[in-house]
């Protein structure tokens, strides 16, 4: 392996077409539904207000409006094709941001394979989800900032970035402001007045939505999840776009190699110590970390490939390991897109249900998106942060899981006029230790509760009326 290979004109083309090729996967092979943004985007573009009659029995619609609007000017056909354009725009920002710090075309091209082969490239731009617009803007934003003819740019994007993502408005502000202190300190100026028109937006937007609904609050499931340490930081150990960890192996390679000159990148090194602490607790953290780690990866990278070895063959041989690593992280990351949920099993319930008459379908809260997406009510979903009933609501869910009293669950059922019940295996794994525990039960054993629908793990039950 040559480093002059990386060199060539027609490299930059060639990475170009396998961008294209590894962010069109997940869409050919998938769809567009992966997860349950996708769904609940499309929803919300189609008809977009403040009032939300579908979510938790219908309140106000406190969300992150951005994503939503920019699909509502053609919502069938964005929820399609702009994360693939926007991953293509990303990676071309990625490249002309590289090109100011080296002039190098060999490190140009590697830096830009290594994003398109990591997993938080592929896991934002390969669906719909509520990071694609925002880590974009955020690059955008960057760019500019570092300009010296269109910096102003930066300006309405950090104005609009709010309503997409306001923790990775944060997070842009504080690298903006590491980049003002340590890079350029005639940005200063500009980074004050980007600070001021986040913070007003920010504060406009959801103290409107305070307003309307109160504080935000979590929920009991959200202090369950005990993750390991480290599988909230690396994709190959369970992060949903978390870093691989050939790539970071080869980002502390780099480090390595620069460390004598640390003073030279203090902007980087403070970025990247902050950046690591803080994906403890906002896992968007990683998104910008792993560029980050590109660019000392690939300083890592070519220093190897440069190093004077005893044995060309060992040489190629650890430089093979390091790059099946990367590429398999980045197949095993389209694998899992491709492989998640709703799957068509789901995608086929939910579109039975959508032709049942309209009702209040009682399901497990990561549930509640699939059933707003069939046109019915959810007693409780997945975005329940300004929900102002939210915790009783899940206390009421909790006690029909696991209640086998029909007392109970028949004034639980009236309370929120359910008419159906979602059920799946998934379900049955999650919530019940036994097949005929609470709800189970009930349905299994009392005349109150039709099956009206089983088919590939799905259960879908009627509540008769009297």
């Amino acid at each position: 392996m040559h480093l002059q290979l990386f060199t060539k004109w027609y490299v930059k083309y060639i990475l170009f077409a396998l961008c294209c090729v590894l962010l069109l996967v997940v869409p050919l092979f998938k769809g567009p539904w992966v997860g349950s943004e996708s769904l609940l985007d499309y929803r919300l573009a189609q008809d977009p207000s403040w009032y939300d009659p579908l979510s938790t029995g219908g309140r106000f619609a406190a969300y992150s409006w951005g994503t939503a609007l920019v699909l509502s000017a053609a919502p069938e056909i964005l929820v399609l094709i702009l994360p693939f354009l926007l991953g293509l725009l990303s990676f071309l920002l990625f490249r002309k941001i590289v090109s100011r710090y080296s002039q190098d075309e060999c490190f140009l091209n590697i830096s830009s394979l290594f994003l398109i082969l990591s997993p938080a490239f592929l896991y934002i731009f390969s669906f719909t989800n509520h990071l694609f617009i925002a880590f974009f803007l955020s690059l955008s934003g960057f760019y500019f900032f570092t300009q010296k003819q269109r910096k102003w740019l930066c300006i309405p994007i950090l104005a609009l970035l709010p309503l997409f993502n306001i923790i990775i408005t944060a997070l842009l502000l504080i690298l903006l402001f590491f980049y003002s202190f340590f890079a350029k300190k005639d940005r200063r100026k500009l980074f004050t007045l980007l600070f001021f028109t986040a913070v007003v937006s920010s504060v406009l937007y959801y103290s409107y939505i305070i307003y309307h609904t109160g504080y935000p609050h979590l929920l009991p499931m959200e202090t369950v999840e005990n993750f390991p340490l480290f599988q909230k930081i690396f994709f190959d150990l369970g992060s949903s776009y978390g870093l691989g960890v050939f790539l970071t192996l080869l980002a502390g390679m780099g480090i390595g190699m620069v460390w004598s000159e640390k003073y030279t990148h203090l902007f980087s090194f403070f970025a990247i110590l902050f950046l690591l602490i803080s994906s403890f607790f906002f896992p968007e953290s990683l998104l910008f970390l792993s560029l980050f780690l590109i660019f000392f990866a690939t300083s890592g990278f070519i220093s190897l490939m440069n190093m004077r070895w005893e044995s060309r063959q060992y040489k190629n041989f650890i430089l093979l390991i390091l790059l099946s690593g990367l590429v398999f992280s980045s197949l095993s990351q389209m694998t899992r897109l491709v492989n998640s949920q709703p799957d068509d099993a789901a995608l086929e319930a939910i579109q039975f249900l959508s032709e049942q008459k309209q009702g209040v379908v009682f399901s497990d809260y990561s549930r509640g998106v699939w059933i707003n997406a069939a046109g019915d009510e959810n007693v409780l979903d997945e975005n329940y942060l300004f929900v102002p009933d939210a915790e009783e609501r899940y206390r009421d869910s909790t006690t029909l899981f696991y209640s086998r009293e029909l007392a109970n669950t028949t004034l639980l059922f009236d309370k929120y006029n359910i008419s159906y019940i979602w059920i799946d295996d998934e379900m049955k794994t999650k919530i019940w230790d036994y097949d005929t525990e609470g709800l189970l039960f009930i349905l299994k054993y009392t005349e109150e509760y039709s099956l009206i629908y089983r088919k590939n793990g799905v259960e879908i039950w009627s509540v008769k009326n009297d």
